[in-house]
């Protein structure tokens, strides 16, 4: 069953609450509530594959058609001791982790697939037509509206400009700035038809133009070209890029809270600056070995057999669970963001 916008919870009283925060943890616990019998989804992922397989096995389960994606979560670690919900943490932190710094999945262009591209707080979908054919974007929207609904990390740095027209804003009213565009060539463009000087490079400019659909520059529209590229570059080039965003943002049933309390979507998108602080920030900057000698006081293990593999990844299963659930309890890891405070 495709879950879109018609998803609503059954309890009004986020609608009231003044703290967007408290909203969006009510809508969701609410949502998931009213879901609680459906089909569990199970979310298994295998830590002793390559990062390519296991990268594969999170895109293919949020790939998944026809999914209602409010009910009841199930996540294993192949290959890990931990259990529990610092299982379902540490999950959708990776989820939200590789989003944001690629997937290793070869789709035609590059051995890393990263669906959004440029600078920090001006984030925008890539252009990639091999992204687009296989739904990625979708597959993100999906990813995000999970992990808000299972209190994980949001993705931050996304573009304002991008954003207002996620939720229905005009391309006239979008808040574009020269930082928006990744594309460097048209960042240089843009600058000189801005400015006063002669423009160098005429006939690449106006090919430029052309390709967008633009007539050739002169004294007279330079300014107004400057402003029309950026927005075919911002907005036009990635228009079906952000209505398959929409689409998978909404199937995971957010969209009523996000159409009544627009104060959530900075929760939802924050800032750089106001981005959470996750365990999982530090797990991911951490190389897990997979043969070592460790050293606990005059405790010493020589990886030498079976057994000694074991007991290293016991030791590794047990930090990474100390991490994740008692930094959840620090005030240096707890945000305005985290629903679980």
């Amino acid at each position: 069953m495709e879950e879109t916008e018609e998803v609503t919870s059954s309890s009004t009283e986020w609608i009231t609450v003044s703290d967007p925060k408290q909203a969006g943890w009510l809508f969701s616990q609410d949502l998931l509530h009213s879901n609680r019998d459906s089909n569990s989804l199970f979310l298994s992922v295998d830590v002793r594959q390559d990062k390519e397989e296991q990268d594969r096995t999170l895109v293919t389960f949020y790939k998944t058609d026809n999914v209602r994606w409010t009910s009841p979560l199930r996540c294993k670690l192949q290959g890990d001791v931990a259990t529990g919900s610092g299982v379902d943490r540490h999950m959708m932190s990776t989820v939200m982790f590789k989003l944001r710094s690629g997937f290793h999945i070869n789709l035609g262009s590059a051995a890393i697939a990263k669906v959004f591209e440029g600078e920090p707080d001006h984030l925008i979908p890539s252009v990639s037509a091999e992204l687009l054919e296989n739904n990625m974007f979708t597959v993100a929207g999906r990813m995000i509206g999970h992990s808000f609904l299972h209190r994980g990390p949001s993705l931050s740095g996304l573009s304002p400009a991008i954003i207002h027209i996620l939720f229905g804003g005009s391309m006239e009213t979008a808040p574009v700035t020269i930082r928006d565009c990744p594309d460097l060539d048209i960042r240089d463009t843009v600058k000189m038809l801005d400015g006063d000087n002669e423009l160098k490079e005429f006939d690449a400019i106006h090919q430029l133009c052309l390709s967008c659909g633009l007539p050739a520059p002169n004294a007279t529209n330079r300014k107004l070209l400057s402003e029309q590229l950026l927005l075919h570059a911002v907005i036009e080039r990635t228009r079906r890029q952000t209505n398959q965003f929409q689409k998978g943002l909404k199937e995971t049933g957010l969209w009523p809270l996000l159409s009544h309390r627009r104060d959530v979507i900075p929760i939802l998108f924050p800032r750089e600056s106001e981005a959470q602080v996750t365990p999982q920030l530090f797990l991911d900057c951490i190389i897990w070995p997979s043969c070592i000698t460790v050293v606990f006081e005059s405790y010493k293990i020589e990886d030498d057999g079976e057994s000694d593999v074991m007991d290293v990844r016991r030791v590794s299963g047990y930090l990474k669970t100390f991490i994740e659930e008692v930094s959840q309890k620090l005030p240096c890891c707890s945000t305005r963001h985290n629903f679980a405070d």
